[in-house]
C-alpha cells in the first residue's frame, strides 16, 4: 500500500515507468555535501542495489513512514527488489542486430516471458497434482491390500516407497 501511495502505481508492472534517480544527484549524495532524496518525490537509484547508499535513505525515509503504518525495513527491501526486477526486465534490450528494442518490441517480450511463466506454472501444477492422485491411490490400495491379506502386497508396499 506504502509503494502504492508514495509511487503512485496501483500494479507492479506501472513501475516499469519509474524515473529512477538522476546520476548526478547520487554522485553529489554519495561524495559531495547533498541532502539526498526528496522527501516529497521519491526516487530509487535502479541501477544501484537495494543497500546502496542512495537506496537505503530512501527506504529509511519510506521506513520513517511506515513506523506510522507499523511495516518494517525488510519488507520495504525485499519489495523494492522485486519492483527494480520488474523494471529492468521492462528496459530495452540489445537487439541481434545490435540496436536497442522498441517499445512494441519490450512490450512483446514481456507478454512472452508472462506466458511461458504461466505456461511453466500450469505444468508444475499438473506435475503435482499428477503425483498427488498417484500417491493417494497407491495409499488407499495398499491400505486395502494389508486389509484384505493379499498375497501381492510386497510388490504394492515397495512401489508405495519408490513414489
Amino acid at each position: 500500500r506504502l509503494f502504492k501511495d508514495i509511487f503512485s502505481i496501483s500494479q507492479d508492472s506501472n513501475f516499469m515507468l519509474h524515473e529512477p534517480a538522476s546520476h548526478d544527484d547520487i554522485y553529489a549524495y554519495e561524495y559531495e555535501d547533498s541532502p539526498g532524496p526528496n522527501c516529497n518525490h521519491l526516487t530509487f537509484d535502479l541501477k544501484g542495489g537495494p543497500k546502496s547508499p542512495w537506496n537505503n535513505k530512501v527506504v529509511g525515509l519510506l521506513l520513517e513512514e511506515l513506523h506510522r503504518r507499523a511495516y518494517f525495513k525488510e519488507v520495504l527491501q525485499d519489495r523494492y527488489k522485486h519492483l527494480r526486477t520488474v523494471w529492468i526486465a521492462a528496459q530495452p534490450k540489445v537487439t541481434a542486430k545490435g540496436g536497442l528494442e522498441t517499445p512494441a518490441e519490450v512490450e512483446q517480450r514481456l507478454i512472452m516471458k508472462k506466458d511461458e511463466s504461466l505456461k511453466v506454472t500450469c505444468q508444475t501444477t499438473c506435475r503435482k497434482n499428477k503425483y498427488s492422485c498417484r500417491a493417494t491411490v497407491l495409499d488407499h490400495l495398499v491400505k486395502y491390500k494389508t486389509n484384505e491379506n493379499e498375497e501381492d502386497l510386497p510388490a504394492w508396499q515397495w512401489l508405495q516407497k519408490l513414489v
